[in-house]
């Protein structure tokens, strides 16, 4: 398909759009115009894909998601080491994934019944949670046969989680949240904020609470969903947690 001039930079005006705000609400005037032009937007389309990146229509939002590989977008281990100076190990980079992953199997419980603005954990509850998955997860691991399993570093995890103090002694006596590798409130406020730039949550600082926006769903249920690796980990997570509460009131 050949695209004219006005259409190519019109589809890359939005591009370098979508780069910037991650997502971009249908009405927005540039979006809309865009839509109504299907040769522009197979035009994004292409430009997003040369880019490595592609682009999620949700029917509200277009979401731009970058691929893993081969996008000049892309962040590996190294790059996001560079940019996140704070993230020293790649062990951390791995708690940090296991935190998000605990806080999107809570938010995502039950597909008919997303509540936006309603929805939230706090820092201390998410710290909790995963404390006792990984504490469980050790359990389990004694032969390292459930780490090949699941292809999680859980001992290694387990070992760098459980020497952090809940807060640095900065941290007890700021007001604000700081992000960092030194204590496993900073690590949580790290993976909450990689969050937060994508425009899918948002953080109250003040209560120490993350707080769900609608595109948060709108990525798990048109993206995440047809995810195998997010839905066994999501499924494995919620299990885990499950029986640890279980447990916990039966020895009550």
């Amino acid at each position: 398909m050949s695209y004219s001039l006005e259409q190519v930079q019109q589809a890359s005006r939005l591009f370098f759009d979508l780069l910037r705000r991650k997502v971009i609400s249908l009405d927005d005037p540039a979006a809309a115009e865009c839509l109504q032009d299907t040769v522009a937007y197979d035009a994004l389309q292409y430009v997003a894909k040369e880019a490595g990146c592609r682009i999620m229509n949700s029917g509200h939002r277009l979401h731009l998601l970058v691929s893993p590989m081969g996008s000049g977008f892309a962040s590996n281990f190294t790059q996001l080491r560079n940019k996140y100076s704070r993230i020293e190990r790649k062990t951390h980079l791995h708690i940090i994934n296991v935190i998000i992953l605990v806080f999107l199997a809570e938010m995502d419980q039950d597909e008919q019944h997303f509540k936006p603005g309603q929805d939230s954990m706090s820092y201390i509850q998410l710290s909790d949670q995963v404390s006792a998955l990984f504490q469980t997860w050790m359990d389990m691991d004694e032969d390292c046969s459930f780490s090949k399993q699941w292809r999680l570093d859980i001992q290694a995890m387990h070992k760098v989680w459980s020497s952090l103090y809940m807060q640095t002694k900065s941290q007890e006596e700021g007001d604000s949240l700081t992000r960092g590798a030194g204590s496993r409130i900073g690590l949580i406020h790290e993976g909450m904020k990689l969050l937060e730039e994508e425009h899918l949550v948002f953080i109250s600082e003040n209560e120490k609470r993350i707080f769900p926006r609608e595109e948060l769903y709108e990525r798990m249920r048109y993206l995440y969903h047809d995810v195998d690796r997010y839905k066994e980990l999501k499924a494995l997570i919620g299990r885990t947690l499950s029986e640890k509460e279980d447990e916990a009131h039966a020895a009550h």
